[in-house]
């Protein structure tokens, strides 16, 4: 497609343009594209976006915490795209908030898909290294844990987490621009 390392998998091909982005809270409709009619649409997609932190050979994994939804299954932290934001704004500004770190965020790695109630949720997974401390708490999980990528397969991952698991273990190299 062309659009570049920040909204395009180089593996999967799998990209994202400014009018996917943002966070919808009303149901939008659809198009019967045989009749052109317009029908009360399912709740949009929830788009979320989740942070591939690199330290080396290590990733960090996070638990849920048992007060949040799918409690005691890790993930990669990160959190909903804001209106306005781009899926790099928007994980900055996620791990700022849920783990007091800064970053810098590089190449998309690819999408995991799932539900969230009664909303399909688009996780977008991006590889992501740290400018600021190392994070030591969360404000979302109960564990936070470094661990090497090919121990990553070793734990109940969510739903959506799973397909970038595999693509880490299969052996995916982060990516980042060029210094």
């Amino acid at each position: 497609m062309g659009l570049g390392p920040e909204r395009e998998c180089q593996e999967c091909g799998h990209a994202w343009r400014p009018e996917d982005v943002g966070f919808a809270e009303e149901p939008e409709p659809w198009y019967d594209p045989r009749t052109e009619a317009e029908h009360p649409g399912d709740p949009a997609p929830l788009r979320v976006v989740g942070a591939v932190l690199v330290d080396g050979d290590r990733v960090l994994a996070a638990r849920r915490a048992p007060e949040k939804h799918a409690a005691g299954l890790w993930e990669f932290p990160g959190g909903k795209i804001e209106p306005g934001e781009s899926p790099q704004q928007a994980l900055s500004r996620e791990l700022g908030e849920e783990l007091g770190t800064e970053v810098e965020v590089g190449w998309l790695i690819g999408r995991g898909e799932g539900r969230a109630g009664d909303r399909a949720l688009h996780l977008d997974c991006y590889w992501v290294r740290l400018t600021g401390p190392a994070p030591t708490v969360s404000t979302d999980h109960d564990l936070l844990d470094w661990v090497a990528r090919r121990e990553l397969a070793g734990r109940a991952w969510a739903g959506p987490d799973v397909p970038i698991v595999e693509r880490i273990v299969a052996g995916a190299v982060p990516r980042f621009r060029r210094a």
